[in-house]
């Protein structure tokens, strides 16, 4: 019989009292590797403790816990990742390039908080300067302590479920470190950047180089394919990293600035920036951003600038944000990353609109991270006012640090035999009919194919209908688009739902396995069911962008109603007693699409397909939705529906959706256990349902 051990007041076998103690010395070296970066032990002195726990739980099934720090190595692949609305909103934070422009938003804080506008710009509670970290966003819910949840970005409203992959990331605890001075709050929603180090990206990239393979462009390319990887413990081989900067959902704990909440995550475990620096006004700040650039080329991951915030969180709510950014933030971009190379030629490539795009090819050349040999020219008027011709010596640059761009030519460099380059005649693609665009002095600016049956625009316009965002079809990238149009199986937007009836034909496809093949007819499938206003954005029709697709659908709600109507009655509806937003320009070129042959051809075949073409919304007997103007705050435990199945009720029916409390919200959907935003909703005297009384709500306001 195994000896016993008494602690804490619990019988343990010495065994698991082993155990524990492991666990808690493999959790404190985490921490002193990834919060203090002031490591005890050499990886392998850790890697024999972890070996150790590893065979201890399989000796000791019944103690296992899922927050072990064995649980890091991944579980069973993963079928896909499913789609999580977020709390409160994922936004992108806003850019500026230069000091001016900097001090214009530090003002712009001021002014929109009624404090005097001084020279050096200073505010009350100051900014906190960090650097950007060129990584991939994350949101990671805590609950009671546990890790429950961790969610990409995505669109900023939802995104992907990447739990199972995060948890393989050592820098990011399973489990809330106790603290003398800080509580463990009931919810805490942590987010930050994760990232591939350096040196993890040069190893990953020689493998596949020695393998034969092709390897990542960037470091940051190579986080985001890693965290979708369907295989975890490829995953948990990679090594990326994490650093938190922000928040989202909080429930049960206060702090009164973001320095203080990033204290408390230090206390907690989570690995913050030990860079991360509190400055006032102008002057601090562009000292720090200057002295930052000297050395940030000699940290371990990827830095293209410095992010500012204002630091009271009190602040922060009252300047609220805009639909993409918040104005409590801005991030300072670094200049990009200039080289000189040599232009071989330049080839023509064909858009969705027909729009030909010339593409530089130039002797490669290293820059920003990664080896360059092929740049946008965007258009011939571009390549005319820069003088670029073939054989030039060019600068080039990495426009937001991704899309490679000629910036200007060496003119005293210009070899003799350098030749000017030639607009196509016709286009490269179909060998149709090529019309130019001019400005107003009659300078020619675009060139495009004008033949609507362009093989090359079709490819174009079947990418953007199947990409995220429109009709979202996992699996339909622009390889496979390029795959099946190749082997004949796509040829318009009705060929993509006629492939469940050519599976054979897939099956015959190179890398196209029977899984693969599955997968790829349920996402088609449930594209079907997407609604009115993604097949609008989807089918790429000029000007009619995510917001006036949206509006024409909730408005007209069938696809035949919209048809029945005249351009002057497109432009003029209005949504609840106020415009539309429906200009002129998208009126006649939504009408000129649905009335044109090719138009009619691709919503014949939607139809046939039984795509479904219309909007999924009721309307109140006043002629009005349920819920047009106002705004809704979910919070708590629910029970019978999610907070994703609220959410799309409430836009269904007019509404709009938010993840904080504030004076312009109308009501607070309160399920079990809801904290702060229940309190503060009560504050404001905000109307306060249940999700018995919100269906009882919308059944009232509804027919």
């Amino acid at each position: 019989m195994p000896s016993v051990l008494i602690i804490g007041g619990q019988v343990k076998t010495e065994q698991e009292a082993r155990i524990d103690e492991l666990r808690k010395q493999i959790r404190e070296h985490d921490r002193r590797y990834y919060n203090d970066a002031a490591p005890t032990i050499s990886d392998r002195e850790y890697d024999r403790l972890l070996d150790e726990l590893k065979q201890l739980e399989a000796k000791n099934r019944h103690y296992f816990t899922p927050d072990s720090p064995t649980q890091r190595v991944g579980g069973e692949p993963l079928d896909g990742f499913r789609k999580v609305e977020h709390a409160y909103p994922m936004l992108s934070i806003d850019n500026t390039y230069n000091r001016e422009d900097l001090k214009k938003w530090i003002e712009r804080c001021q002014e929109a908080l009624g404090d005097p506008i001084d020279q050096d710009g200073t505010l009350p509670g100051g900014y906190l300067a960090e650097p950007k970290i060129d990584g991939v966003a994350i949101n990671l819910r805590y609950e009671q302590g546990l890790l429950v949840l961790a969610t990409t970005r995505g669109d900023g409203s939802q995104g992907d479920d990447v739990t199972q992959n995060v948890r393989t990331i050592r820098s990011i605890p399973l489990r809330l470190q106790n603290s003398e001075n800080t509580s463990i709050p009931e919810v805490v929603e942590i987010r930050g950047e994760i990232f591939m180090p350096n040196f993890e990206f040069e190893r990953i990239n020689e493998s596949f180089s020695a393998a034969g393979q092709e390897g990542f462009a960037n470091p940051r390319n190579a986080t985001a394919g890693t965290l979708k990887l369907l295989d975890s413990e490829t995953v948990a081989q990679r090594k990326l990293q994490f650093i938190a900067h922000g928040r989202g959902e909080v429930l049960g704990y206060e702090s009164a600035t973001q320095s203080e909440f990033l204290s408390a995550l230090g206390s907690w475990g989570i690995p913050t920036n030990p860079l991360t620096k509190p400055c006032q006004g102008i002057h601090e700040i562009w000292e720090l951003i200057q002295e930052f650039d000297t050395h940030r080329s000699n940290l371990t991951y990827g830095v293209d600038g410095v992010v500012i915030k204002v630091d009271p969180l009190d602040l922060q709510e009252r300047l609220g944000t805009t639909s993409r950014f918040p104005r409590w933030c801005i991030a300072y971009k670094y200049p990009a990353e200039q080289a000189a190379t040599r232009l071989l030629q330049v080839d023509w490539q064909v858009g969705k609109t027909g729009k030909l795009t010339p593409r530089a090819t130039m002797d490669p050349v290293f820059i920003a991270g990664t080896t360059v040999q092929h740049a946008t020219l965007h258009n011939y008027g571009e390549i005319l006012r820069k003088d670029i011709r073939i054989g030039d010596l060019v600068i080039i640059e990495k426009a937001g640090e991704i899309i490679p761009q000629v910036v200007r030519v060496e003119i005293a460099e210009r070899p003799h035999k350098s030749s000017p380059i030639q607009p196509p005649a016709e286009c490269p693609d179909c060998q149709g009919e090529i019309e130019a665009e001019h400005d107003d002095s009659g300078k020619e600016t675009s060139r495009f194919c004008v033949n609507p049956e362009c093989p090359a625009q079709l490819r174009e316009r079947l990418i953007h209908f199947a990409a995220r965002g429109q009709m979202n079809i996992d699996g339909m990238g622009e390889k496979v688009i390029h795959q099946l149009s190749g082997a004949g199986l796509l040829n318009s937007f009705g060929d993509i739902f006629k492939l469940s009836q050519r599976r054979e034909a897939l099956l015959n496809l190179e890398r196209m396995g029977e899984k693969k093949v599955n997968n790829l007819l349920a996402a088609i499938e449930a594209a079907k069911l997407r609604g009115l206003d993604r097949v609008l954005v989807g089918l790429g029709i000029r000007h009619v962008g995510s917001t006036a697709a949206s509006v024409l659908a909730r408005h007209y709600q069938t696809l035949e109603a919209m048809q029945l109507a005249s351009i002057e009655e497109i432009q003029s509806f209005q949504v609840a007693g106020q415009e539309s937003g429906i200009g002129p320009e998208i009126a006649k070129s939504l009408h000129l699409f649905l009335h044109s042959t090719a138009g009619k051809f691709v919503i014949n075949e939607l139809k046939e397909a039984n795509v479904v073409l219309s909007m999924p919304i009721q309307e109140s007997p006043e002629g009005l939705l349920a819920f047009t103007g106002k705004t809704f705050v979910v919070t708590g435990k629910l029970e019978k529906y999610t907070r994703d199945e609220i959410h799309t009720m409430v836009r269904q029916h007019g509404g709009r959706t938010s993840g904080s409390i504030s004076k312009k919200t109308d009501f607070l959907i309160a399920g079990g256990k809801a904290g702060s935003k229940l309190e503060k909703a009560k504050q404001l005297g905000i109307n306060v349902l249940s999700e018995s009384e919100f269906e009882s709500f919308l059944h009232e306001h509804s027919p």
